[in-house]
């Protein structure tokens, strides 16, 4: 910022992070030598200091747009401050209203408002005004408090009179828009539209209108009590004797800019952006202690949790495979492929790159106004509506556009290493992530410029599984393995022309994932120079067919699932996605045939009595357009990937508009096939749903049986006669096949929300706490088993797998995404058998549901017990076909 803020962070030394690394230096030097050991000490203190950076940049666009308040520095003011200026504005209001004659001019408008969502505002406005540099007078920040004041009235009565609407139609695209200038001009042109459909009772009138200054005198009586009640602000008097200037200004008081200061600091102190070590982790023996060797200010825990007290759960947890699983990941030596990396230094700087979604580095051209605009409204809308397209995807760019210069930069940093590596932990559902923000579990560009740092000769099977890799990076991956093969064979021209000029020969920006495509080019060059000896450091990964499902399918011996999801062997790779889409287009086609016509209905208006008529869409109409936008297995994708994780028939439609339609409408083939954006993504979601219902039985089946046992343990079980508490709201606990606990517990916030239309939502410390032993949100507790219950079983499977494919198969390098199982070409029919092996050992000798129960059992009390359902019975599925079949990881 060109102007010091009055917010500012003083820069952290770091230099107790060095001295308290002595024992680490001592260690790293006695395994490493003093030079790697100081680098890698070097580069845990740096994390430090890149973090602090990274912490004030966001300080400063904050503090620039206004949104001071919003930032983690300001937060605990807030909720500290906010009901002291409730509780003195409240009596203010009271003495107004109860006991004096002569009112405040703007008590008739304050009393429009809730006194959370004044003083909210109040502070709010104030804090944002008062971080920034430039000086404000006492008038223009009074004025500033009454304006917000007014449009969180006038658009809050949106919220209030027809919160349906708001929060179906309004909330979703309002949180899209930045500014705040933006947020308005939105929220005028949602009023316009509604007063036009008669959905609110009035058009709104200025307060300035009906009385003058209202808004002024507002924000002045709002200034006083909020000197009153918290010392927040002071005003002093400027610029005596110079006539444009003399008044009085406000400032934040120095104690609480002192301590707003301090907090910035601590928390600019432990905020460390964590990169890649150049030496092998220090292993997990414990909760806390593994991965980075310095001490540093904010030690990493093994499982991500929340609290201390969570954490502490597993302080006494015997589970040494797990440590095993972990230690033996964080182990595997990575190094930067910098053939990859050269060409990927090279298109960051070009500005047009045939890569579908590719972040440019100048933002895209609006469309050029057409003539007539200014005369014809029609013309102006239709612009506007591409300019707003033009506008989301630039939002998106620039996010994209940052996310891919870090991995280069990163890249480009550690390319010097020969080996670096990546610590893990582990979620509090067991699924395992890599540490620093740089790593192998990031998008296509970061997986390309990745590779083992060290290479093995290739070998007969190894390139059979290395064309295999290429076919699925192009997308060939629906086929057999003979048809992927014979892929790479077909395309060897061109496969061999990208790696030898990349930079001309750009064939391989249009593949599915195309710079893991590219370095398949290269390996692929290699290995028809060197044959069976070519050295290969190349990732190739076998990823799940639909993990969730497949899990589901597995423990309740699924047949029909199973096959969907190619838990059996077949000929030809099973999509389940194609499956549903399949069963989806006889739906419409018979919807198309024989469906309804449109029709209108009446609706009245619950406070006018009005009675409108509104159209509804026939299924006869909505399945044309769905057949002629064509629904293929990427429409129904989505929603099949999300059904084992909870997500339902009204997920399916969220995910369709996000997904499918707006994507269609920016393209401007939308309007065509969808004639009501939320009627036919409902209408498809329902048959998605029926579709995925019945290929899937019992993966439907099993999550209704687990939200069911997770409802009876978040209930409260009390006496009838005595009142007497026999049983509170408990966590769900379980144990995944190798010895991860899971404690899933969602607590109700013990706090009230004051939510705002403009300046978001915050959480106020509640005085009185309903139930204080029972905090446990039973609802959360019921819609998150399904997906937590199965993502324990992935990461317990994947745990298991890396422990097999290393002791019985003697696999050193893993590249692991939770349901993708990746070493190098020389391993990789070893992983193969391994993650096929470890499937099978989850649940041929045991029935992981019923192990469930037996737990549920245990914790639930006994008049609860004869309403615990039977676990789902279980099909004829032979688990022992995984092994033998080719596609359930390919």
């Amino acid at each position: 910022m060109s102007v010091k803020s009055n917010i500012q962070v003083t820069k952290h030394d770091f230099s107790d992070i060095q001295s308290e690394s002595s024992w680490a230096f001592e260690t790293l030097s006695g395994m490493y030598g003093a030079e790697i050991a100081a680098a890698q000490l070097n580069l845990e203190h740096e994390a430090y200091t890149l973090g602090e950076d990274r912490f004030k940049k966001q300080l400063e666009r904050q503090i620039e747009r206004g949104e001071f308040a919003d930032n983690a520095t300001a937060k605990p003011l807030l909720a500290h401050l906010v009901p002291k200026l409730i509780t003195a504005y409240e009596a203010w209001i009271d003495h107004q209203v109860n006991k004096v004659r002569r009112k405040h001019v703007g008590l008739s408008y304050f009393l429009q408002m809730s006194p959370e969502a004044v003083a909210a505002v109040t502070i709010k406005v104030v804090l944002g005004d008062m971080a920034k540099p430039a000086a404000l007078s006492i008038q223009q920040v009074a004025v500033r408090i009454g304006q917000h004041l007014e449009e969180e009235a006038r658009f809050g009565r949106i919220r209030t009179q027809e919160a349906a609407h708001f929060n179906k139609h309004v909330k979703k695209a309002l949180d899209t828009r930045n500014a705040y200038t933006y947020k308005v001009k939105f929220m005028e042109k949602v009023e316009g539209h509604m007063l036009d459909a008669e959905q609110l009772t009035s058009k709104w009138v200025k307060w300035d209108t009906l009385d003058n200054d209202v808004t002024y005198h507002m924000g002045i009586r709002l200034l006083e009590l909020l000197i009153e009640s918290t010392q927040l602000v002071e005003v002093r008097r400027e610029f005596a004797g110079i006539k444009s200037k003399d008044g009085e200004y406000v400032y934040l008081h120095p104690d609480w800019a002192q301590k707003l200061c301090d907090r910035a600091f601590s928390l600019a102190g432990i905020a460390p952006q964590h990169q890649p070590m150049i030496v092998p982790p220090r292993e997990w023996t414990q909760m806390v202690g593994g991965g980075y060797w310095a001490k540093g200010r904010k030690p990493i825990p093994l499982i991500r949790v929340r609290t201390k007290k969570a954490l502490n759960r597993y302080r006494d947890v015997y589970m040494p495979e797990v440590y095993k699983a972990v230690n033996l990941a964080q182990q595997t030596a990575w190094g930067i492929n910098t053939r990859v990396l050269e060409v990927a230094n090279a298109i960051m700087e070009w500005k047009h790159v045939p890569i579908d979604g590719f972040p440019l580095p100048e933002r895209e051209e609006l469309p050029t106004k057409p003539e007539g605009i200014d005369e014809d409204a029609e013309v102006l809308k239709s612009w506007k509506r591409e300019a707003a397209t033009v506008y989301r995807r630039d939002k998106a760019r620039v996010s994209r556009r940052l996310g891919y210069e870090f991995a280069l930069e990163q890249a480009n940093k550690f390319s010097a290493f020969e080996s670096i590596y990546f610590p893990y932990n582990l979620d509090w559902r067991g699924r395992v992530y890599a540490i620093p923000a740089f790593n192998p579990q990031g998008n296509d560009m970061t997986k390309g410029l990745l590779q083992a740092s060290i290479a093995e000769p290739v070998g007969e099977e190894g390139i059979e599984w290395l064309m295999i890799h290429g076919a699925n990076c192009a997308g060939v991956d629906k086929v057999a393995f003979d048809q992927r093969k014979q892929w790479v064979k077909d395309n060897e021209e061109l496969i061999l022309g990208c790696a030898a000029d990349p930079l001309n020969n750009t064939e391989w920006t249009s593949m599915d994932s195309p710079f893991c495509f590219l370095a398949f080019c290269f390996e692929w060059a290699g290995v028809k120079q060197n044959g069976v000896q070519h050295l290969s450091a190349l990732p190739i990964a076998f990823d799940g067919s639909c993990s969730g499902i497949q899990h589901f399918s597995a423990m309740l011996r699924d047949e029909r699932g199973g096959r969907a999801v190619n838990l059996v062997p077949s000929e030809t790779v099973q999509d389940i996605y194609k499956l549903v889409a399949d069963r989806v287009n006889e739906a419409l086609a018979r919807d198309f045939a024989e469906g309804s016509d449109d029709s209108t209905e009446t609706v009245a208006n619950k406070k006018t009595g009005e009675i409108t008529e509104k159209r509804v869409l026939g299924t006869r109409g909505m399945a044309a357009g769905w057949l002629g936008y064509g629904v293929t297995r990427s429409v129904t994708k989505r929603s099949v990937m999300t059904l084992a994780y909870g997500s339902k028939a009204f997920g399916f439609s969220e995910q369709l508009i996000s997904d499918i339609i707006t994507p269609a409408m920016d393209r401007g083939v939308g309007q065509e096939f969808f004639a009501n954006v939320q009627q036919c993504a409902r209408y498809m979601a329902n048959l998605i749903w029926e579709a995925v219902g019945v290929t899937v039985v019992k993966a439907v089946e099993a999550m209704k049986w687990l939200q069911v046992a997770a409802k009876h343990l978040a209930k409260e079980v009390v006496c009838k006669e005595t009142g007497e508490q026999l049983k509170p709201c408990m966590p769900v606990f379980w144990v995944t096949p190798d010895g991860f606990p899971v404690w899933q517990e969602y607590m109700k916030p013990e706090q009230r929300r004051i939510d705002l239309t403009f300046l978001g939502s915050m959480r106020l410390q509640t005085t009185i706490n309903v139930r204080d032993s029972n905090v446990i949100d039973g609802l959360k507790q019921q819609s998150g088993i399904s997906p937590n219950f199965v993502h324990s079983q992935d990461g317990s499977h994947l745990r298991k797998t890396v422990v097999k494919a290393s002791e019985a198969y003697g696999v050193t390098f893993f590249s692991l995404i939770h349901d993708s199982f990746g070493t190098i070409p020389a391993k990789a029919g070893a992983m193969f058998k391994a993650v096929r092996e470890t499937m099978v050992e989850t649940y041929d000798a045991t029935n992981v549901l019923a192990d469930f129960r037996d737990q549920f059992l245990e914790q639930l009390h006994e008049t609860q017990l004869s309403d615990m359902p039977e676990v789902p019975e279980q099909g004829s599925l032979d688990i022992t076909q995984i092994l033998e079949s080719d596609f359930a990881f390919a």
